[in-house]
């Protein structure tokens, strides 16, 4: 059976309010070198952007006209949704680098006691 170098990852219908919400978002490994003093933790698998990690929490509902939000998938977005199924493909090593860790965090550790 071939190797899969490939994995398909659903989008929703609709962009999300804020890239902590979007199955695109990961976190940027610890083995790569970054520039001195940045804060970006969090990169953009759709587009390989890194962000900081208050910018992924940022509502696009809550920002108007004088203040727009500017994503880095803001205009890759409507292309995606033309996409079979809504699915994106991502190399399997990227994601497993970067959405795995991510996902890790979010779950809950609960602390029992005795």
């Amino acid at each position: 059976m071939p190797k899969r170098n490939i994995i398909q990852v659903q989008l929703p219908a609709e962009q999300p309010d804020c890239c902590a919400m979007c199955p695109l978002l990961g976190l940027v490994p610890k083995y790569v070198a970054r520039p001195k003093n940045s804060k970006e933790t969090h990169v953009c698998l759709g587009t390989m952007e890194a962000l900081t990690q208050r910018g992924t929490r940022i509502r696009a509902s809550q920002r108007d006209s004088h203040h727009p939000l500017k994503r880095p998938c803001d205009h890759r977005w409507p292309m995606w949704m033309t996409l079979p199924q809504r699915k994106l493909g991502l190399s399997i090593e990227t994601y497993r680098e970067c959405r795995v860790p991510y996902e890790a965090t979010l779950q809950l550790t609960i602390k029992f006691h005795r």
